[in-house]
C-alpha cells in the first residue's frame, strides 16, 4: 500500500454496545497494525446502508458487511467508479464449525406460536432494513413457507437495530416474534440472564447463505497485494485464540464474490413486501 496513507479504516456495524465492540476489537485492531506497520481504526456505523454510504464516499479500506450490504455496495461502486474501484471479499467468518448461517425466527414459549401460520399477523421484530438474518433472509423464508406477502405480519415489522435488542424485544414480550441469526439468544443472554434461555424458541429457520464478509476497497488506497495481505493476517488468526474469542469467531476462511450471488434471489422475494412496514415501525 502506498507509503502516504498514515491509516486503514476498518467499518463495522455493533452487534452490542459501541464501548463493547472498542474493547472487544482491540486486540485485532493492534495485531494489525502492528503487522502492517500503519495504524488500523475501528469505524462502527449505525447501520448498514450508513456503511455502504462511506465506502462509495471512499471513506472506508476495509469493511465487515453483511452479504446484502457486501452486495449493494460492489454494485454501487462499479457503476458509479466505472470498475475502477472493486470491493474484494477477503475472508468470512467461522462459527461452530461452519461458515454459513441461517435466520430463525424466534418466540417466547409461552406466545401460543406454534407453526409459521401463526405467525399471520403478529409483530415482527427485525435488526435493520439491509440486515440479512435480521430482516431479508427471514422475510423470504417466511414468503417461501407459506405466509401472503399482503398479509398485516409485513406490516408490523419493527426495525431495533441490533441483534442484542431483538432477543430482548421479544424475551420481554414487546414484539411476538423476532428475526436473528443462528444461537443469537444465547450470545446475547448472558450472566443473570442466561437462565432465561429457556423461555425462548426457535420457530423456523431459514435455508442456509454464507456467513458475512470482510471486504478491501480495492483501487483507491489498497491494491490488490493489500487485500491479498490482509487476507493472511486474517487467515492467520486461527494462531491467537484470545483474539478470536473476543471477536465471537473461531476463526476466518477465504470468501469468494461468486458465493454471494445466489443471495439476490432472496432479495428479490423480501423485496415484494418492501414499503408494507408501518410508518411507525422504525425505531430510532
Amino acid at each position: 500500500m502506498p507509503n502516504s496513507i498514515q491509516s486503514i479504516r476498518f467499518g463495522r456495524v455493533p452487534y452490542g454496545a459501541y464501548g463493547d465492540m472498542y474493547r472487544d476489537h482491540q486486540g485485532l485492531l493492534e495485531y494489525l497494525s502492528g503487522s502492517i506497520q500503519k495504524k488500523v481504526d475501528l469505524v462502527l456505523f449505525a447501520n448498514y446502508g450508513a456503511m455502504v454510504q462511506a465506502i462509495r464516499e471512499g471513506s472506508l479500506e476495509l469493511a465487515w458487511l453483511g452479504p446484502l450490504a457486501y452486495l449493494e455496495a460492489e454494485s454501487a461502486l462499479q457503476s458509479e467508479s466505472g470498475g475502477h474501484y472493486e470491493l474484494v471479499p477477503i475472508v468470512k467468518p467461522r462459527r461452530r464449525g461452519r461458515s454459513d448461517y441461517a435466520a430463525e425466527i424466534i418466540v417466547r414459549k409461552d406466545s401460543g406460536i406454534d407453526t409459521i401460520g401463526e405467525l399471520a399477523g403478529r409483530r415482527l421484530a427485525c435488526v435493520d432494513t439491509e440486515s440479512t438474518a435480521g430482516h431479508l433472509l427471514a422475510v423470504a423464508h417466511l414468503i417461501k413457507s407459506g405466509i401472503s406477502v399482503e398479509d398485516p405480519l409485513f406490516q408490523r415489522r419493527y426495525f431495533v437495530n441490533q441483534y442484542g435488542n431483538v432477543v430482548l424485544s421479544v424475551l420481554f414480550g414487546k414484539y411476538d416474534a423476532g428475526a436473528v441469526f443462528e444461537g443469537a439468544p444465547a450470545v446475547f443472554l448472558k450472566g443473570r440472564e442466561k437462565d432465561r434461555l429457556v423461555e425462548l424458541n426457535v420457530l423456523t429457520r431459514s435455508d442456509p447463505v454464507p456467513y458475512e464478509p470482510i471486504a478491501a476497497v480495492v483501487g483507491g488506497r489498497l491494491r490488490g497485494p493489500d487485500a491479498e495481505r490482509f487476507q493472511r493476517l486474517f487467515l492467520d488468526l486461527e494462531g491467537r485464540p484470545e483474539l478470536l474469542k473476543n471477536l465471537q469467531v473461531d476463526g476466518f476462511v477465504r470468501a469468494s464474490a461468486a458465493e454471494y450471488g445466489p443471495i439476490r434471489e432472496i432479495v428479490k422475494l423480501a423485496a415484494a413486501v418492501r414499503g408494507k412496514e408501518s410508518p411507525h415501525a422504525v425505531l430510532p
